[in-house]
Order: C-alpha cells, then sequence, then structure tokens
C-alpha cells in the first residue's frame, strides 16, 4: 500500500512537471514571435527546469538563448572598445554565467571568440588598477573602501599580489583601533568584543590575543557567593539548596564576563599565595580570583500547602440500549433506558511559594551592581471521577432515591455534560509532591536569578 502510494505521488509529480513545461515552452515560442529573446531564453529555463526532456524547450533555448548570449558578447566588445575595463569584465561574467546555465539544463551555447579575447585581455589590467587603487586606500587608511576593492579582487583572482593580506589589514585594523579606544575609556567589554571577532577571523592580528585576554581579565565580575539566609523557622536547608542552584545557573551561562569563585579552590590558592610570599616567589593566581562582587541572598518566603483529597459522591446514570424489530415493518428500533448509579468525583491541590531577595555588590566601591526580589508558586491540581463500573456507558444526572421515581430526577444525556464526564473519568490522578514542586520553585527562582546578573553590564 505504502509502495503504491509513493509510485501515485511520483506520476502526479511527473505529470504536474510535465504541465508547467509545456506551458512555458508555448510562452517561449510567443515571446520568440515578437523578437524578447530574452524573455523567450527565460521561459525555455523554465521549462526545462520543470522537465529536462521537453525537445521544444530544448530547440527553442538552443535558438532564443544563442541569441541572447551574442548581444550579451557584443556588450563585452562595445564596452573594451571604449575603454570600459570594468564593464568589459562584468559583461563577459554575466554572459559566461547565462552560458553555463543553459549548460546544466544540457543545451551547448557558444560566447564570441573575440569577446573572450577581449575579457582574456581586459581582466589582468581591470585588477591591477583595482589592486593600486586599493593600495592608495589603504595608506590613506581609508580601510572600508579598500576592503571592498580588495573583496572584488579576492572574488575575480584570489591570488593575486598581497590580496589577502591586504584585506586582512583593511579589516582588522579598524577593529584594532577602536578596541585599543575602548581600552582607553575602561570599556573593556566592547574591546573584547573586537578583539575576539578578529580572532576568530583571522586568528590573530598584531598583539590582539594578548590585548583580548587582557580586557577579559578587567571585564569579568569574578562572584563570590555567601552563605544565603533564611528568616523563616528551620528552612536553612532550602536556603542552601536555592544558593547552590543559584550557583550551578551562574556557572552554565554562556558569558564569558561572569565568573564564580570556588570558596574552597580560593583558600586553598591564598594559602599558597601566602607561602610564596614568605618565600620571596610571585602567585598571580591569588589576584587573577580576587572578588569583584560578592552575592548575598536571603530567602524570605517559605509556604507549601499539601491539599487533602476530598471525595465527593455524585449521581447519575447508565444508559443502556436494547434493539427490537418492528414484526410488521422489520424496521430495526432503538430502547433506550436509564439505570441510577453513583460514581465519585476527587479534589486535591498541592502549593509551594518560595522567594529570594539577592544582592550582588562590588567589592572595589561598595555600590549595589544587581539588586531584585525573585518569587516562585508553583501548583498542582487533580480533579478526577471513578466509577465501578461501565465507565463508557456513564452519563451525569441527579435522582433523588435510587429505588423510586421522583420529579427532581434528572439525566443530563447530552453531548457537552457527556463529554465532561467523560474527561474526569480520564483525568489525571497522580498529584505532584510538594516536594517535588520545591525543588521546581527554586530551579525558577535560581534561573531568574542568573538571569538578572547575566543582563547587568557596567558598560552601560
Amino acid at each position: 500500500m505504502k509502495r503504491l502510494l509513493l509510485l501515485l505521488l511520483a506520476a502526479t509529480i511527473l505529470i504536474g512537471g510535465g504541465c508547467a513545461s509545456k506551458k512555458y515552452a508555448k510562452k517561449g515560442m510567443k515571446f520568440e514571435q515578437a523578437g524578447l529573446w530574452e524573455q523567450a531564453a527565460d521561459a525555455y529555463i523554465r521549462s526545462l527546469t520543470a522537465n529536462r526532456d521537453n525537445i521544444d524547450a530544448i530547440v527553442g533555448l538552443k535558438r532564443a538563448g544563442q541569441r541572447v548570449l551574442d548581444e550579451r558578447s557584443l556588450k563585452v566588445i562595445k564596452a573594451y572598445e571604449n575603454d570600459d575595463l570594468k564593464q568589459t569584465v562584468y559583461s563577459y561574467l554575466d554572459a559566461e554565467s547565462f552560458k553555463n546555465q543553459a549548460a546544466s539544463l544540457g543545451v551547448e551555447l557558444t560566447i564570441s571568440n573575440m569577446a573572450t579575447d577581449y575579457f582574456t585581455d581586459a581582466k589582468p589590467k581591470y585588477v591591477e588598477k583595482i589592486y593600486a587603487e586599493a593600495q592608495t586606500l589603504l595608506e590613506a587608511e581609508k580601510f572600508k573602501d579598500a576592503e571592498l576593492l580588495l573583496t572584488e579582487i579576492k572574488r575575480l583572482q584570489p591570488d593575486y599580489g598581497n590580496t589577502q593580506d591586504m584585506l586582512k589589514v583593511s579589516k582588522c585594523e579598524p577593529l584594532y583601533r577602536q578596541a585599543k579606544q575602548y581600552m582607553e575609556a575602561a570599556q573593556y567589554r566592547k574591546a573584547y568584543a573586537n578583539l575576539d571577532r578578529i580572532i576568530k577571523d583571522f586568528n590573530n592580528y598584531k598583539d590582539s590575543r594578548d590585548l583580548r585576554d587582557e580586557a577579559l581579565q578587567k571585564a569579568t565580575i569574578t562572584i563570590k557567593v555567601t552563605d544565603f539566609k533564611s528568616t523563616a523557622y528551620n528552612t536553612e536547608g532550602i536556603a542552601k539548596s536555592v544558593q547552590a542552584e543559584v550557583v550551578s545557573k551562574l556557572n552554565a551561562l554562556n558569558n564569558p564576563f561572569i565568573k564564580v569563585i570556588d570558596v574552597q579552590s580560593t583558600d586553598k590558592i591564598i594559602e599558597e599565595q601566602q607561602r610564596s610570599i614568605n618565600t620571596g616567589a610571585e602567585l598571580e593566581v591569588g589576584k587573577l580570583l580576587a572578588a569583584k562582587a560578592l552575592l548575598s541572598g536571603e530567602v524570605t518566603v517559605i509556604e507549601a500547602s499539601q491539599g487533602k483529597l476530598t471525595k465527593t459522591e455524585k449521581r447519575g446514570y447508565i444508559r443502556e440500549e436494547t434493539k427490537t424489530k418492528d414484526p410488521q415493518t422489520g424496521q430495526e428500533k432503538v430502547n433506550v433506558t436509564y439505570r441510577k448509579a453513583v460514581y465519585w468525583v476527587y479534589n486535591q491541590k498541592n502549593s509551594v511559594s518560595v522567594a529570594l531577595k539577592f544582592q550582588l555588590t562590588s567589592t572595589e566601591t561598595g555600590t549595589v551592581m544587581v539588586s531584585d526580589f525573585v518569587r516562585s508558586n508553583q501548583t498542582d491540581e487533580v480533579y478526577y471521577a471513578t466509577f465501578d463500573g461501565p465507565t463508557s456507558k456513564l452519563v451525569p444526572g441527579y435522582w433523588e432515591k435510587i429505588d423510586a421515581d421522583s420529579p427532581k430526577d434528572v439525566v443530563n444525556d447530552n453531548q457537552t455534560d457527556v463529554r465532561s464526564l467523560q474527561e474526569l473519568l480520564k483525568a489525571k490522578r497522580d498529584i505532584t509532591s510538594t516536594s517535588i514542586l520545591t525543588s521546581n520553585a527554586i530551579e525558577d527562582i535560581a534561573r531568574r536569578t542568573a538571569q538578572k546578573i547575566n543582563q547587568y553590564n557596567p558598560e552601560e
């Protein structure tokens, strides 16, 4: 069956492509009759793109395409005779592109030998001309203009002269100079961005790598996380969990300018530094890991509500159908009866609320860099029904007495009410525990705290 469907699909595509091919071939013929060779050639190309075997389109493109190519060859010749080197080069490349497009569809066309000879003579002269202009522009420190010409040379003749080195200078030097200015203005993040771009694109330029390392060191906010506190009784464990998760989220940031100091590792480095001082040696690692900011936090709200599972009796009906035949007409008749039944509806809701007040403070100036109050409310609820019987036949309703009819009895056997009851019977019955909700709240708070710190930029 699957193979049959694939064959039918392939046949549909072929038929569709064949119709499109014929349509464009007819258009091409009409354009030819009107002497519109460019439009005719385009129509034949579209026709062959839809169906490479369309003979009318092949012949038409051979005929109209050669006329187009002859006209483009003539443009090359006229440009050369007018001493327009650039126009000669690009007119020929345009003609060559058209020739290659036709060849890709199985139609071989010919460019004028004279046009080819003129292009062969003009191209090196043109490249030499703009190469000299690019050199002059570089010397005049007009880097963007030089880059445009050098990019053009690379496209026309990639290995010409010192094009690659000159292109590197035209692209890198403006970025390098701007980075130096950023460094002087203490805008180290911007300097890092420029220098990192140079290194990624060109591996290195002058002392870009060393400057980038310096910019990174000066731009990096090294953070020491102090022990988070809690205002609620007997919740120190949650405060520690919040702290650990915040550290984890900060370490996971894709931000080269934020580094959380490992307190234990730092203590060991400081001890080693102290020993090196006593022996007259130098150790720079301790300086590199000196905290530029302190992150403090206080868990101010911890609320957890473990809901009680409530069970409510509901009254409904079992819908039963019986089929009978009319003895005279033979037609089948469906009789519906309702039998009273009891089912149960359960409801439970768990909720957790955790809040963190945090502050990132500069150790150099004492100013507050980032501060915020983050609260996360996590809830889960179950609301479902159970029935000890054929659930597919259960319909909602109400009755007064199970063994006697009453005017208050009602059967809600309509599509909306029945669907709602069936959804309750299929609803989830497992509720998320408060411990898991607490973990979710901690993760949410930590993520938002890390994002807030990540967004901080002292240079803006």
